[in-house]
């Protein structure tokens, strides 16, 4: 279950669990793999990365948890995909975080 917490914003709280939730380099070596995949792969497709079945499939699992990855298909068609629109928001609000802080560079070189 992602956490909120009532000081910060929706976006600013939804930004911090999507990092966190792509915080391991498993998770990253995933989500990199669907997508060099066309956003279209199966299960038996995740062996590849170096790691323990068990700990990829919980991994998956995780993603899925979270929205982040979902599964087209049924039983032993399943197919794993990035939720697009989630991926193209967190990047325009992680690209609008970064934009805020580049606009510092200019009074931080002094």
């Amino acid at each position: 279950m992602p956490f909120i917490d009532s000081k910060f914003s929706n976006t600013d709280n939804e930004l911090a669990n999507f990092a966190k939730a792509l915080a391991l380099p498993v998770r990253v070596a995933i989500i990199r793999l669907i997508i060099a995949n066309g956003n279209s792969i199966s299960k038996e497709n995740f062996h590849t990365i170096p790691f323990n079945h068990e700990t990829i499939n919980k991994h998956i699992a995780e993603l899925k948890t979270l929205g982040i990855i979902k599964t087209i298909g049924h039983k032993v068609n399943i197919r794993y995909c990035v939720d697009e629109c989630l991926f193209s928001q967190m990047a325009n609000r992680f690209s609008s975080l970064f934009c805020g802080v580049n606009s510092l560079a200019p009074h931080l070189q002094n």
